[in-house]
C-alpha cells in the first residue's frame, strides 16, 4: 500500500462506519503496548476534517486507554469498498476473526453493500468460493446454533457439517446433542448420514457404534506398541548373547531386557482393562 507513516493525534481519529467486528479492547493487547509500544501502525484515511481508521481499531482503543495523545499511523487514500478489503484482508491474516464474524464481513460485501460477487471476493482476500459459501450459510443456521457457535461451545466444523440438515429443528436438536456428548465432526457426519437414510434418529442414544470404533482403534494402537517392545527384546537379546564374554555389559543389557519384558506384560494388562 501507497502513503505515508505519521503520529497523528488521537482525538482526530475515529472508528469506520464499515465496521463488521464486536471491537472490545483485549487486555493483553493492552498489556503488550503499554509495555512494548505500538509495534505496527493502525492504518487510517483522511475523511472530510478527520481520521477514519481502515485497521487497527483494537489496537487504537488501547493506546486511547493508555492515555496517549498521539498514535503512529500509516495514512492511505482509499475508496469505501478499498477500505473494506483491506481491513478483511489484514484481519484475516492475522486470524482475528471468529466464523460468524467473517461470514457477518462476506454478507456485507455481497449483500448490504453490493461490491462484488462471491468469486470478486474470493480473489481479493485469498480465500475460495467454497470456504466464503461455507461462512455465508452459517449465518442461516437457528438462532440458538449461532449463538452456540458465538460462544464457541461448537465448533465450526460442526456448525459446518449441520448445514447440511435442511430442517432448523433438527439443526438445533443435533446441534443440543453434540454440545451434551461432545461428539466430534466425524460423529456428527455419521449422525446426519444416518438420519438421512432413515428419516428419523433417536437423540437420547449413546451412539455405540462411535464408541466401537474408538475402541477398535486403541486396540490396535496398544497392539503396535507390544510388537514394538516385542522386536526391541529380540534384537536386544541378540545383542546379549554377543556380551556373554563381558559379564558385566551382559548383566546391565540383561536389565534393561527385564525392563522391557514388564512393560509389556504391563501394556498387555492395560489393554485388557480399557
Amino acid at each position: 500500500m501507497l502513503g505515508i507513516i505519521e503520529d497523528i493525534e488521537i482525538n482526530k481519529i475515529r472508528h469506520s462506519t464499515y465496521s463488521y467486528r464486536n471491537i472490545t479492547t483485549n487486555d493483553d493487547l493492552y498489556t503488550s503496548i503499554k509495555e512494548k509500544g505500538l509495534l505496527q501502525p493502525i492504518i487510517i484515511r483522511p475523511l472530510n476534517d478527520y481520521f477514519e481508521i481502515i485497521a487497527g481499531n483494537r489496537r487504537f482503543d488501547a493506546c486511547k486507554k493508555l492515555g496517549w495523545k498521539k498514535i503512529i499511523c500509516h495514512i492511505i487514500n482509499a475508496n469505501d469498498k478499498e477500505s473494506f478489503e483491506i481491513s478483511l484482508i489484514e484481519n484475516i491474516q492475522r486470524s482475528n476473526l471468529d466464523p460468524l464474524e467473517e461470514a457477518e464481513s462476506f454478507r456485507d460485501y455481497i449483500l448490504n453493500y453490493g461490491w462484488g460477487g462471491i468469486s470478486e471476493l474470493s480473489s481479493k482476500i485469498g480465500k475460495s468460493i467454497a470456504y466464503i459459501d461455507k461462512r455465508l450459510k452459517l449465518l442461516e443456521l437457528p438462532a440458538d446454533v449461532i449463538e452456540s457457535i458465538s460462544l464457541s461451545k461448537i465448533n465450526t466444523s460442526n456448525a459446518e457439517e449441520l448445514l447440511a440438515l435442511k430442517d432448523n429443528k433438527t439443526q438445533s436438536d443435533l446441534a443440543k446433542l453434540i454440545m451434551e456428548k461432545k461428539l466430534s465432526s466425524r460423529m456428527t457426519r455419521s449422525i446426519i448420514k444416518d438420519l438421512k437414510n432413515e428419516n428419523h434418529i433417536n437423540f437420547d442414544c449413546n451412539y455405540g457404534y462411535n464408541i466401537v470404533d474408538i475402541d477398535r482403534k486403541t486396540q490396535k494402537l496398544f497392539d503396535k506398541s507390544i510388537t514394538i517392545l516385542k522386536i526391541a527384546t529380540q534384537k536386544l537379546g541378540l545383542i546379549i548373547s554377543e556380551a556373554e564374554e563381558n559379564w558385566i555389559i551382559h548383566e546391565i543389557l540383561m536389565q534393561h531386557k527385564s525392563i522391557l519384558d514388564n512393560e509389556i506384560d504391563l501394556l498387555i494388562k492395560q489393554k485388557k482393562k480399557l
